[in-house]
Formats: C-alpha cells, structure tokens, sequence
C-alpha cells in the first residue's frame, strides 16, 4: 500500500555555479564552510560544504574540458548561479515515486539500480521553479567521505548555520499540499509558508510572489559579500 506523504529528510540544498575552484574558495574559506564530500564525473563537477548545525550546501559546475553543454551549463545560461535543487532522502526510492506520482506529479530520470545511490526527480515545472531531488543513499556522510576518499572537515568557528533557501510560489495552498507530499510539516499564513521535516538541520520557506522559483540562502548570522569574480545566490540573514 502506498504511503499518503513521503518519510523523508531534506539532506541538503544546491547551487549552480560558474567555477567550482573560486566558489569554494568563497564558501569555504570566507563564509566558513567545512568540506565533506567532492567528485567529478562526465556530467558535473560537485562537492558539499557543511556549515555550523550540520546544514549542507552542495556546489555544482560543468566538468572541465567536457566536449559537450551538459545541464549545468544550459541550467546558468537559462537562470545564472542560483540554486538548482533540494534534495529529499528516503529509506525507499521506489515507494517514495509511487508516493509522488500517486499525489499527481510527474518523476523523471530516475535511476534505481546503484547499489549505493538511487535517485528520481520532480519536474520544476510542477514543483515551482525548483528541481526536487529523491533519493536512497546506503551511506551517511562520513561513509560517502571514506568512499571518495576524503577526510570531512569540520566548519569553521566563525561559519554561521545555514538555514536552507527560501523560495516564491503564486499559489500558497498548491505549494503547501506539494510539500505536504514530500513529507514536510506546513505552517505559515496566506503569505508565507515554512516546511520542516522532523530529523533535518535545512527547512525551506516559500513565499508568495508573481513568479516562481528560488529566492535566495538563509543564514542565522551575516555572510560576507561573494567577490565579484564569484556570482553566487542572494543571502539572507533571519
């Protein structure tokens, strides 16, 4: 039997950017961020940064040298370096897709094979201006880290929490029941709405606006200003 909403988590937010190299050296080693994850293969360049309270941002760019555009490039050249995705991580990939279909949103690229990772996404036509990521992992962080490789480093003493993005929607009682399907707990009021799932660092709040889609980053204390050479998302202080 189909669940009615999702059991899930939201694990992390992410962001598109032109250079992957200058945007962690932004998030990093000026906002804070400690590194925990980075890999590259044929499709896109990656890594997460955690900041203070465990929040994650993942960082995207197209892979050096690719022959070929690939959807990071078509994604800034269409929307610039904003964020991309959210991500929603469940204990069952393939119930999770019946769960969303069944609440009448589409699921497309789903790959359920990997033994460690399996993933399906909503269509931002749907959600609102942003890709919704579902997915299985068989690791936690520090498992992902060993796997790739890597030591995880901790944030910096003085990164601030990362909070999770705030988005727009026109139509506050769609976006809440979408976000009810994905397992989120919706309070707000006629204007603004903020989704939270039980065991996640990240919420999300949505916003009524004219057009839909990602606002900006919030953070509980102040960011310092990405340097010109590196376009980053908005931040928020709340």
């Amino acid at each position: 039997m189909i669940a009615a909403t999702l059991q899930a988590q939201l694990d992390h937010v992410a962001v598109a950017v032109d250079d992957l190299d200058r945007a962690l050296a932004y998030w990093g080693d000026t906002v804070g961020g400690g590194f925990v994850a980075r890999e590259s293969n044929d499709s896109f360049d990656s890594a997460q940064v955690r900041f203070a309270g465990g929040g994650k941002l993942e960082v995207l760019a197209a892979p050096a040298g690719a022959a070929e555009r690939g959807f990071v490039e078509r994604f800034l050249e269409r929307f610039g370096p904003v964020i991309h995705h959210v991500t929603l991580t469940v204990p069952d990939i393939g119930e999770a897709i019946d769960t969303v279909r069944a609440g009448g949103y589409d699921v497309v690229d789903v790959h359920t094979a990997g033994a460690y990772w399996r993933e399906g996404f909503l269509r931002p036509s749907q959600v609102g201006g942003l890709i919704v990521q579902v997915a299985w992992t068989a690791e936690n962080d520090d498992g992902w880290a060993r796997r790739l490789g890597l030591v995880p480093q901790p944030p910096a003493a003085f990164a601030p929490r990362l909070l999770g993005p705030t988005l727009a929607h026109p139509d506050l009682s769609a976006a809440r029941a979408l976000w009810t399907l994905l397992g989120a707990d919706v309070d707000g009021t006629d204007d603004r709405l903020v989704c939270r799932w039980a065991d996640s660092v990240l919420d999300i709040v949505i916003e009524r606006g004219d057009d839909a889609g990602p606002v900006n980053l919030r953070f509980d204390g102040p960011v310092p200003p990405a340097p010109t050479a590196v376009r980053a998302p908005p931040a928020d202080e709340r």
